[in-house]
């Protein structure tokens, strides 16, 4: 008798709250809190007999022997326990008037009084008691009943994974049929109580007995915000085929109405489908319907052919402000809506794209939206040479562009480019050189603007580097890395290409080796410059681990950056800011990065970055952050979760502008754990992006260890905000 045909109700709790259901087994760390349970072990073996060991025996050949006195029956991984049995050997059936134990290697089940037939494997076991060890679960029935190898049946059964005699959580059903062969199982008048209320009821439940997908209802989402209200959703899966899934969420605002969200899935052999919907037929506040739509597709129909689909639109722009759950609030500007294509020929590829936008932000003017791009080719190839020495390679790219009010038109980029990789022990050297030609056919351009405006120049660049080692303790090694970049491209004026998806980052340690300050085609700056770097690093020699590495740089210019974006002035300074990089992990718990530009001549910080985070375990830890862009924004962060003492969490997170003056947002939660269920409560409040007003809500979860969470999913929230954290239940 194994655990499978017995295992029905810890399945069938599994399956209230998730789409695939799981033994309910868990990881040690779930289970840390309880009490440790002893098992008596007792023998197996690895034939078919019955093994008998009892104090006294009367024995009769021809019919029912009768044992007594620590009774012990035996066959494989099946044993009876008992203080008297009669047993028919001819038959294999065993009765006893008394207490009868059945126990297997993952189950053991306690009865007053009951019969088994090892030959049938058929029985009864009244008034029982059971133990699934995996699930570290316990329950009672007032009958078990075998049925036969794929058939049981349990009335009047409990399931818990509580230590027995505090069952803070408790689901209980009259009547359960669990059918192995057909790999179902179903259960009626299902009632679930914690600390002794009830808290959920089904008159009938089904569900799988492996871990297969059943239909069903998935436990609700509750939760609280300032623009919504009270807000109450209750999913409704239902398995359609093996590939095939879609869930329906009734849904409750308070403040606005009610709603319906569907989720519709589909897995392929070689792509995946995802159909997102939320309609709310009427939106009290908003005097309105409201919806969102959302489709995203990923296929490889062969090896080297990918396309993807995503489309995403909401029916206003204030959608996921009034409308984001406590925990899901969109900070977004754009919806992005688009589709493409790639094939891989092994040393070339082509690639074909579509991409536009839906503006969330109304108070973004209509010439800073973002272009459409309809359509984008790409054809990139590599080049094979004799010995592959030198390396030939190609870029190049058509696309159209496409915004109401504005320039519009086509743009054609090639690049083609040849690279001679040196290097020796102790030093490379790389030279380069590109040509790079783009030209475009507009439209809507203003009046004396060419049609057709093109741009052509070369590129040239020399990388080169040396590398310096020495031992700096018994462990560890020093090495000194000094590089040398020169990039030389010729001045051309290119007030008259417009720009359609070309912006100018920061500067940072990485882009001083680049060969362009911009990123996009529509501008390609000029340079006469040389970047000087170093770096050192700090390696244990036993593991291989960077302890430490420190990275600091300058571009000189030889000639004012000419090139600029439009409404930028441009740049005649010699050099460019100190550029710092610094990476530290010298402790096994905790680690840091942080990278400053220093501007040579006012001495002031133009950009600053700051990372840090002490972690003694994945649900102890603590985060800093901080990014500083002059005449830009600057956001300080603080998160950690950290346990107060061993059943007691906190989790929190803040993030402040110290120019503005402003809190971005903020949460804090706490969480109660115990051996068989966890209690979290969280707070929050967060600043829109439409309106500078705040959003606030609070949430609460109901962990139910071995059956599931009810409320709203904290414990994944927390994990997708707070870097490196994983809950622990």
């Amino acid at each position: 008798m194994r655990l499978a045909r017995f295992a029905g109700i810890a399945l069938a709790a599994v399956s209230l709250h998730a789409p695939a259901a799981h033994a309910a087994g868990g990881e040690i760390g779930e289970w840390a809190l309880c009490p440790i349970e002893p098992r008596t072990p007792v023998p197996r073996y690895g034939d078919h007999l019955v093994h008998i060991h009892a104090d006294r025996a009367f024995l009769n050949p021809r019919g029912v022997s009768r044992l007594e006195g620590r009774v012990q029956l035996t066959r494989g991984d099946q044993t009876l326990l008992s203080d008297a049995i009669d047993f028919d050997n001819a038959t294999q059936l065993a009765i006893s008037p008394g207490p009868l134990t059945l126990e297997t290697p993952d189950l053991k089940i306690n009865g007053q009084h009951g019969r088994y037939n090892f030959g049938g494997q058929t029985g009864t076991l009244d008034l029982a008691r059971y133990h699934l060890y995996p699930a570290h679960a316990h329950g009672e029935a007032s009958r078990i009943r075998r049925l036969g190898p794929d058939r049981t049946a349990l009335s009047q059964a409990t399931y818990s994974t509580c230590p027995i005699g505090h069952r803070a959580w408790q689901l209980s059903a009259s009547d359960v049929h669990l059918d192995q062969h057909d790999d179902i199982g179903t259960a009626r008048n299902v009632l679930i109580r914690f600390k002794g209320v009830p808290i959920l009821y089904t008159p009938y439940l089904s569900f799988p007995l492996s871990n297969r997908r059943k239909s069903g209802l998935l436990p609700p989402v509750i939760g609280q915000t300032t623009n919504a209200g009270f807000q109450y959703q209750q999913p409704i899966y239902w398995n359609i085929a093996p590939q095939a899934d879609a869930t329906l969420t009734p849904e409750i605002f308070s403040s606005r109405g009610f709603g319906l969200g569907t989720q519709l899935r589909y897995l392929g052999t070689r792509s995946y489908s995802e159909l997102n919907t939320n309609y709310l037929p009427h939106d009290r506040l908003y005097g309105g319907a409201r919806y969102l739509f959302s489709f995203r597709q990923h296929a490889n129909p062969t090896d080297d052919l990918s396309t993807y689909v995503d489309y995403n639109r909401v029916s206003d722009p204030n959608y996921f402000n009034d409308l984001g759950t406590t925990l899901r609030n969109v900070d977004t500007t754009f919806l992005g809506q688009g589709a493409g294509m790639s094939y891989y020929g092994g040393d070339w590829s082509l690639s074909a794209m579509g991409q536009q936008y839906q503006v969330l932000d109304p108070a973004l003017p209509a010439s800073a939206a973002p272009y459409a791009i309809l359509p984008q080719v790409d054809f990139n190839a590599r080049i094979p040479t004799p010995g592959d020495r030198l390396r030939l390679s190609l870029r190049s790219q058509w696309s159209r562009f496409e915004r109401p009010g504005s320039v519009t038109g086509n743009r054609l980029d090639l690049m083609p480019t040849a690279r001679l990789p040196l290097s020796g022990a102790a030093w490379f050297l790389t030279p380069a050189v590109s040509y790079r030609y783009t030209a475009y056919q507009l439209q809507n351009q203003l009046p004396g603007d060419p049609a057709a405006p093109s741009r052509s120049l070369p590129i040239a660049s020399l990388d080169g580097g040396l590398y310096f080692e020495r031992s700096a303790g018994a462990h560890t090694l020093q090495t000194l890395e000094p590089r040398l970049f020169y990039l030389y491209v010729p001045y051309r004026n290119q007030q008259a290409l417009p720009v359609f998806d070309t912006t100018a980052f920061p500067l940072t340690f990485s882009q001083m080796f680049a060969d362009n300050r911009f990123v996009g085609p529509d501008r390609v700056s000029n340079a006469n410059q040389l970047t000087a770097a170093l770096t050192t690093r700090f390696i244990n020699t036993d593991t291989g681990r960077e302890l430490m590495s420190a990275s600091l740089g300058q571009i000189f210019y030889f000639q004012p950056q000419l090139v600029t974006l439009p409404g930028q002035p441009v740049d005649t300074a010699r050099r460019s800011d100190y550029v710092s990089q610094l990476n530290v992990a010298i402790a096994r718990n905790w680690w840091a990065n942080a990278g400053i530009n220093l501007n040579p001549t006012t001495h002031v910080v133009d950009t600053a970055t700051f990372n840090a985070q002490y972690r003694v375990s994945q649900d102890q830890l603590i985060n800093l952050g901080y990014q500083f862009y002059r005449q830009q924004y600057d956001q300080a962060s603080v998160s950690l979760a950290w346990p107060i003492t061993q059943r007691w969490q906190i989790a929190t997170s803040l993030s402040y502008s110290p120019q503005a003056k402003r809190l971005l947002q903020a949460f804090a939660g706490i969480q109660y754990d115990t051996c068989c269920w966890a209690f979290r409560l969280l707070a929050q409040r967060y600043l829109t992006t439409l309106n500078g007003s705040y959003n606030e809500g609070i949430s609460f979860e109901l962990v139910l260890k071995g059956l599931g969470n009810l409320g709203t999913p904290i414990g994944t929230y927390l994990q997708r905000t707070i870097p490196d954290y994983v809950p622990p239940a």
